[in-house]
């Protein structure tokens, strides 16, 4: 390896290659990437990026789920027939499958159907829900996912009447919240909190069973449903149970978690219907058979939940399925799922660590087997290994998180790569790649020829630097929106670095919306400062070309200042020893800067120096034969006004202006003013008058 391509190395942080063999490398890369699955975890990518893959895997089991049922059997989980006691099926019966769950929804036309009938707005008196209560009253359980915390706006006695409805009925569930209990008085009912457990992206995944309370366990509606239920075919009716007043721990609490993975079903998996065909069968109101309304129900042994639904009410939760699924339905969920044993579990240690180590192997190992198709089968087999695992598992109500093992296998295939690249000594290829963007593939061409001529570590050279910045940036960034201002500057900074790389200058940086460029570096370039200059004009010419077309676009034309000035700086592989960059630093560099700055006060468009002037007439003069009026004076004095042709027929004008102090600068420098007469919308007359007293220029 070169010199110069040794220091590369060292400065970008790459180990010699000549000493890694096969080994080291696959070791390396396995270590970059278990660094990869503590990046994803430390940064919450991985949490993030499985709560989406979990949502897909939900949907798609749903959907697959869905079309089993309709391919094997004709009817529909609407129409399944429920039990008195705790479910018992047939042999042929798949009791996931026949858990008979009810929803009675409180929805827009059981709203209005209140409304018309009976004259009731909204919040209905508590009375209606008494009725609701004595109509289900064959039903194995009905719970409310409805707050009854404050006092009725009817009065106490519309509360008690609705009470006693629920306790002859002894099979209510009531919901509460952890502060505030139910106001009625409904001595045989649990009691079950409705507080959601939503991840951080706001999707309802995971099911709080109970919460820790200064009195103790407070089981979740659904929890109550189940022990009511449980207590219902266990216990004899004539034992009263409540836990209104303490939330004591329940029976079926010891065997479930705080949280639980909810399994989701499909919409169609409860049997629905309308608080207003409850109410109507319950209610001898007139017009109600002509209202519509299906009121051939039956709740007989059945679990029924009754929640509202109507849209402006808002009882509503974004779930894996469903951006705004009713929060009963969520309950419900829960209910089907303790009852059948099918809640989603997370996957174990030993299933996500075997599948990492796998797809890391995978990464890792093919790369280093120097051919194309296995490189292929490596990062093809460490993306399809565990998102195919996690598909897999998911069937089978696990879930297991594939976001590590594809980082940990990326990871280590990009480290893999990486140090197989290295491994070959593509020095060319490395040149090519570092220098891209900010040198003409022609000097990077001559660049990976010659590399003994590059000296990255810094040496002092006399370089020729342009500074561009753009005239009004602060308005046009006022007057376009992020994405047509992307769109604007992109094009406007790509017309500068196409002149500039055309003129084998090197791109040192972009800031904002100014363009930092220098000549004679880190090759040599005799004519480095007649090669600025020529980039400037043309960067004028081709912004004054193209700027009706960017107005008729964006309604703005672009405008930039230019400031060239050539001189002594330092320049080579600058930074730290984690990040560097090739880069320009010295007193030519700050000029270029005060120069285009000095445009803005002067109404000039492009400014330099004398040393800059005076090297690009010894450069042009040798290659054109500029009339005896603009030559030099005796004694190296420049006259004021300098004409050079170029072989492509423009004519560089060089005008003198006069002395001038800049700020960050002791000494003072001469001010020439440079245009091209090839255009006439450049070649405009002079407005500026040259000065013999030295005028400060300050930042």
């Amino acid at each position: 390896m070169t010199e110069a391509g040794r220091h590369v190395a060292s400065h970008g942080g790459f180990r010699s290659t000549s000493t890694l063999n096969k080994a080291r490398r696959f070791f390396y890369a396995l270590l970059a990437g278990v660094c990869g699955i503590f990046i994803f975890q430390w940064t919450g990518v991985s949490k993030k990026a499985g709560m989406a893959l979990y949502d897909q895997e939900m949907r798609l089991l749903v959907e697959a789920e869905k079309k089993k049922e309709d391919k094997t059997s004709s009817e529909t989980l609407r129409k399944i027939s429920g039990s008195s006691n705790l479910p018992s099926f047939s042999s042929s019966d798949n009791p996931k499958d026949k858990v008979p769950i009810a929803l009675v929804m409180i929805d827009q036309s059981s709203l209005d159907w209140v409304q018309k009938e009976l004259g009731l707005g909204w919040p209905w008196p508590r009375e209606l829900y008494g009725i609701i209560a004595s109509s289900l009253c064959k039903a194995d359980v009905q719970a409310y996912d409805i707050l009854f915390t404050e006092p009725s706006t009817y009065g106490p006695e519309d509360d008690s009447r609705c009470a006693e409805a629920m306790s002859s009925a002894g099979n209510v569930v009531l919901a509460t919240l952890t502060d505030r209990k139910p106001v009625l008085a409904v001595s045989n009912a649990l009691c079950g909190h409705v507080v959601a457990c939503v991840d951080s992206d706001g999707v309802c995944r995971q099911y709080q069973v109970s919460i820790d309370t200064e009195a103790g366990k407070m089981p979740s509606l659904g929890l109550a449903v189940i022990s009511t239920l449980d207590k219902t075919n266990s216990i004899s009716k004539e034992k009263e149970v409540s836990s209104i007043g303490s939330f004591e721990p329940l029976e079926p609490l010891e065997s479930f978690k705080p949280t639980v993975f909810l399994k989701f079903e499909d919409s169609s998996r409860f049997e629905r219907y309308s608080a207003a065909q409850v109410l109507a069968s319950s209610l001898d109101v007139a017009g109600t058979n002509s209202a519509g309304l299906d009121l051939d129900m039956n709740f007989e042994g059945k679990i029924v939940l009754i929640g509202i639904t109507a849209p402006g009410l808002m009882d509503r939760q974004a779930t894996p399925i469903s951006p705004v699924q009713p929060g009963m339905e969520v309950h419900a969920t829960f209910i089907s799922n303790a009852l059948s044993s099918s809640f989603i579990e997370l996957s174990p240690i030993w299933i996500k660590a075997s599948i990492a180590m796998l797809a890391l192997v995978f990464a890792a190992l093919f790369p280093i087997m120097r051919t194309r198709i296995w490189t292929i089968v490596g990062i093809v087999a460490a993306i399809i290994i565990p998102i195919g695992m996690s598909f897999v598992l998911f069937r089978n109500l696990v879930f297991y998180n594939a976001i590590p093992a594809l980082a940990a296998g990326l990871f280590a295939f990009v480290a893999a790569v990486v140090l197989g690249y290295q491994a070959e000594g593509r020095q060319r290829a490395y040149l090519r790649k570092a220098f891209a963007q900010y040198l003409s593939p022609e000097v990077i061409s001559e660049l990976i020829e010659k590399p003994d001529a590059l000296r990255l570590g810094g040496e002092s050279k006399v370089i020729t630097v342009l500074f561009s910045d753009m005239a009004g940036f602060t308005a046009i960034s006022e007057r376009l929106d992020p994405e047509r201002l992307t769109l604007f500057m992109n094009e406007y900074l790509g017309i500068i670095s196409e002149q500039i790389l055309a003129q084998g200058g090197t791109l040192d940086k972009y800031v904002g919306d100014a363009v930092v460029a220098f000549w004679n570096a880190p090759l040599d370039i005799a004519d480095h400062a007649l090669r600025a200059c020529l980039a400037a004009c043309r960067i004028q010419e081709k912004l004054i070309e193209i700027g009706p077309e960017l107005e008729n676009r964006f309604g703005v034309a672009p405008r930039t200042r230019i400031g060239i000035a050539t001189g002594s700086a330092i320049v080579g592989n600058l930074g730290s020893n984690c990040r560097f960059a090739y880069t320009a630093v010295g007193d030519s560099v700050n000029i270029a800067s005060r120069l285009e700055t000095a445009n803005k006060v002067l109404g000039t468009t492009i400014l330099t120096m004398r040393e800059t002037v005076a090297a690009a007439f010894a450069e042009g003069s040798k290659s054109s034969s500029p009339s005896s009026s603009i030559l030099a004076t005796q004694d190296n004095e420049l006259t004021p006004e300098i004409r050079l042709p170029q072989p492509e027929g423009e004519i560089l004008l060089f005008r003198r202006l006069g002395p001038a102090l800049v700020e960050g600068k002791l000494q003072t420098i001469e001010l020439w003013e440079l245009r091209t007469e090839r255009k006439d919308n450049i070649a405009q007359s002079f407005t500026i008058a040259p000065w013999q007293e030295t005028r400060y220029f300050s930042k």
